[in-house]
């Protein structure tokens, strides 16, 4: 196990690269920080101080490229050979895009428009520009936390009527589109109508076989087929009575990671949820301020958490 530091701020992302050899993060309003894993000491380096969107930090495929999405939304990309950092070809020129959303090769992205348009349109990046697939109307309801599988084959969203008084204090539910056409594939239950700071967020198993979300102290587990709804979530409960934070799948989708919080600043968990049986199967519990979030390297041999003071945690991954 070893600790890393980067500015004194939230660690919102992590995202190894695909040869485990580095790592990057990025930090609440202190941009972005790389480490090179084989360096003794790592040693920080600030590719960006300018702000980022949570959600869409990653590397390329030969792991010589960092990506993320930065306020705008516009797609950045630091070269680690040139120590260069350019802005990619956008989606849209629309400045009314609320948000974008890629899936973890850059491949296929769905990004959300507001007035005039109050659209959901779906992408594929194709000799390096982007090629809309599908659409969907949005002007109806209101959509949060978008999910979309690692192969970009679907994207999921919590959503609900906002034609009514009182709309956000109606039910969710949640749906599942296909990302080719935006067309609605399936529903299902949503037991909440609040989350809390942390809750709400959604995450698609590596095969699209379940998508999994939490609540609080609650983990919820859909079951995905080729026909039918979602239906009623199976929930699972912290057994710690400690709130969940931030959750990664491990890249062979047999478990679940999950980072939680106790009332105690640093009590803070990790916890290693078998995605079969939905057990709990590991616990880890380091000394650092409130875990934020988690990632697991592509190669699955290595586990990180990140915390809200610039910590972040690198242990070998045993199960």
């Amino acid at each position: 196990m070893r600790v890393l530091k980067a500015a004194d701020a939230k660690v919102e992302d992590l995202a190894f690269t695909p040869d485990g050899c580095a790592i990057a993060a990025g930090t609440l309003y202190n941009g972005i920080f790389l480490w090179n894993l084989e360096a003794v000491p790592p040693s920080p380096v600030q590719v960006s101080a300018e702000g980022y969107k949570k959600g869409g930090l990653y590397f390329s495929s030969d792991s010589r490229s960092l990506l993320w999405l930065a306020t705008g939304p516009v797609q950045r990309c630091f070269n680690r050979d040139t120590r260069n950092t350019t802005d990619l070809k956008p989606f849209t020129d629309s400045k009314r895009t609320l948000e974008i959303l890629l899936n973890t090769s850059g491949e296929f992205g769905i990004s959300l428009h507001g007035i005039p348009e109050h659209r959901l349109y779906s992408w594929r990046l194709v000799d390096d520009l982007w090629v809309q697939m599908g659409s969907l109307s949005i002007a109806e309801f209101a959509v949060e936390n978008l999910s979309i599988s690692q192969d970009g084959k679907l994207f999921a969203m919590l959503t609900r009527s906002a034609l009514e008084e009182d709309w956000d204090k109606k039910p969710r539910r949640v749906e599942l589109h296909d990302v080719t056409t935006a067309a609605l594939r399936a529903t299902g239950e949503y037991p909440y109508k609040y989350g809390d700071k942390y809750g709400g967020r959604l995450l698609f198993s590596p095969d699209s076989s379940q998508l999994v979300g939490f609540n609080n102290m609650n983990l919820l587990v859909w079951r995905i087929t080729e026909h039918g709804d979602l239906g009623t979530p199976r929930l699972v409960r912290n057994t710690t009575r400690k709130q969940f934070t931030a959750f990664a799948f491990h890249p062979s989708g047999r478990h679940l990671y999950v980072t939680s919080n106790g009332e105690d600043v640093r009590d803070a968990t990790v916890q290693i949820f078998d995605a079969a049986t939905w057990t709990r199967v590991e616990q880890f519990t380091w000394q650092l301020v409130n875990l934020k979030s988690i990632a697991i390297s592509p190669d699955g041999t290595l586990a990180a958490a990140g915390g809200d003071r610039g910590d972040i945690v690198i242990w070998d991954v045993d199960l």
